[in-house]
């Protein structure tokens, strides 16, 4: 006597036998109860889920003589010829294996007849998106509006691969992966209702390694069974997980979290061929852990995704490991996942797989953003606060100052170059005209030689982005923060800075598109070129000069003047000019 395997042997009779899938079972017992069956139902969802196996007792419900009944009889001709798989007027067809136009041109010859026997004639195309392009569009016309005693019912893993067109014309129900609680339980009924003496434990582990597929953990109870016999132990279900389980997944993780790479290595698979398996382990335990350290231990995002034990494991190691790296670490193993994918990348799947895990077990490797501006702004601090030069020693004896020499002419500082387009300028280089004026330095007594240039004491501080001069520093400024700036690009550096406060987008244009000019008469031009229609529109706004001419009246003082050119006319260079310019960030001189 041949063996029916347990995947086919318990394979569900009714609606209320589906585990898992209760709304899409509700909606199609309410289609039914309601009268409002469609001519058309699209299943899809991962493998193993019960697609074919509800398209199915979709059919034999529509075509129970005692119906259409949402709960079939099971004893009349037609379901009886369902649970046989004997029924002719359904008609099944696996696209894999019929995928051209000429296939769909039977199956619509097929539905023009009336069924032999049954209410409905029903066609049921498994995994539907393999049919061809040109399949598709012969079915389109009979797929909406068939003959009254025809239904469609389509099963697919792949949505995304069916046409638009197609999807328009069906209704679409969506089948979830099982939770390990469902299947679990599930698997209980069988064990019990085959006798099998299982060890506590071993119908949770397979339900953790069929990973949301109910064909695929009976299945593996069935190798199982096939290798240990009727009482199976919890260490014999090893022999199926591979390399795969938690506790190696944990072996891992811990090795990383504590940046050990030889016990990295010691804990990945043995054997070769495992990686892709162990990998995808991975990723799953991996992105359980950051939903439960964003959602918490009863996020419904993980809820059956695991044990309760092992939710717990799984929200310490997120905990110390952080949310934030967590989530890198998960972005980096979705990398690897998709380097293994070509053919010429499977035999250098373990190497992909060490590299990676190698390459995660540095922290700075996966060091949130906020974390690296947080140490960049904490080591500016500590260089920027370090004194210019050291002071010298109140104890020890005040030599001779020297006779002052002449000053040095001050220097005209090189015009800042343009900051790249789509960039606010970049404030470092200009200092606060308060700290010019050296507002923080002690008087100095009268007997004290001359204190040296204001300049002397400037430092470059952190980006004012990052830490800007609070408003009760620019209150105490006072009138000291009016002080003006000589050379010209001091002044604009100033602007461009004092504008970023009150607006940034004008500050940026003025950067890339802006140059102010040497002052003559105490005026200085500031002429804006190459502007396109909307940026003109902008720079013309009453509002924007005000702006303008306010921010250099803080830098300049009243007694230089500004003078706002907006030339009109765009660039007269050519295109590789134009990408060059852009691509520096430069400027065409006329």
């Amino acid at each position: 006597m041949s063996y029916l395997v347990l995947a086919r042997k318990y394979r569900p009779r009714t609606f209320a036998e589906v585990a898992g899938q209760d709304v899409v079972t509700r909606t199609l017992r309410g289609a039914i109860a309601e009268d409002r069956v469609g001519h058309a139902y699209l299943f899809f969802g991962p493998r193993g889920t019960g697609k074919t196996t509800s398209a199915r007792l979709f059919a034999k419900a529509l075509n129970c003589e005692e119906g259409p009944t949402a709960d079939p009889c099971g004893v009349c001709a037609r379901c009886l010829a369902y649970d046989a798989g004997a029924e002719g007027d359904l008609i099944e067809i696996d696209a894999a294996s019929n995928t051209s136009v000429d296939h769909v041109r039977g199956l619509r010859d097929q539905a023009s007849y009336v069924p032999l026997a049954a209410r409905f004639k029903v066609f049921l195309i498994d995994e539907v998106h393999m049919l061809s392009k040109s399949a598709f569009n012969a079915l389109l016309k009979t797929l909406e509006e068939p003959p009254p005693h025809v239904k469609f019912l389509f099963a697919t893993t792949e949505l995304h691969k069916v046409p638009d067109t197609v999807v328009s014309r069906c209704q679409v129900l969506r089948l979830s992966a099982l939770s390990e609680s469902e299947i679990q339980a599930r698997l209980d009924e069988v064990f019990a209702a085959e006798q099998i003496e299982a060890e506590e434990g071993v119908t949770a582990q397979i339900a953790r390694l069929a990973r949301g597929g109910m064909r695929d953990a009976l299945s593996l109870a069935d190798q199982l069974l096939a290798q240990v016999g009727r009482k199976p132990r919890l260490a014999d279900t090893e022999r199926l997980a591979g390399e795969g389980t938690n506790e190696a997944v944990e072996a891992v993780l811990g090795a990383i979290l504590q940046a050990d790479p030889p016990g990295l290595l010691a804990a990945l698979p043995a054997r070769e061929g495992e990686e892709p398996a162990f990998l995808d382990a991975l990723l799953g335990y991996v992105r359980t852990a950051l939903v439960l350290a964003l959602v918490g231990e009863d996020a419904p995002m993980a809820a059956g995704a695991a044990s309760a034990e092992s939710r717990a494991r799984m929200a310490a190691l997120a905990k110390s490991f952080g949310a934030g790296r967590v989530e890198l670490m998960l972005q980096e193993l979705l990398h690897a996942r998709e380097r293994m994918g070509p053919v010429h990348m499977r035999a250098h799947a373990r190497l992909v797989l060490e590299t990676t895990l190698l390459d995660l077990c540095r922290p700075e490797a996966t060091m949130p953003v906020e974390e690296m501006c947080r140490r960049l702004e904490a080591l500016e601090a500590r260089l920027g606060g370090a004194p210019a030069s050291p002071a010298p020693s109140p104890a020890a004896p005040a030599p001779r100052a020297p006779a002052p020499a002449p000053a040095p002419a001050p220097t005209q500082a090189p015009p800042t170059p343009p900051a790249p387009r789509g960039v606010a300028p970049a404030p470092e280089a200009y200092v606060p005209p308060s700290e010019r004026a050296g507002k923080a330095r002690p008087a100095a007594p009268p007997q004290a030689p001359p204190a040296a240039p204001a300049q002397a004491e400037v430092r470059v501080q952190p980006s004012p982005e990052r830490r800007p001069p609070s408003a009760r520093d620019r209150r105490a400024a006072g009138s000291t923060a009016r002080v003006q700036t000589n050379s010209t690009a001091d002044r604009w550096t100033g602007l461009l800075q004092e504008l970023g406060r009150s607006s940034r987008e004008l500050a940026g244009l003025l950067s890339k598109k802006g140059e102010l000019v040497r002052e003559s008469n105490s005026v200085a031009p500031l002429k804006v070129r190459g502007l396109t229609e909307p940026e003109l529109a902008f720079m013309e706004r009453p509002d924007s000069r005000a702006s303008i001419e306010a921010a250099f009246r803080a830098v300049s003082g009243e007694e230089v003047a500004l003078k706002l050119e907006i030339h009109r006319g765009g660039s007269s260079a050519d295109g590789f000019t134009q990408e060059i310019t852009e691509l520096f960030g430069g400027r065409v001189e006329d």
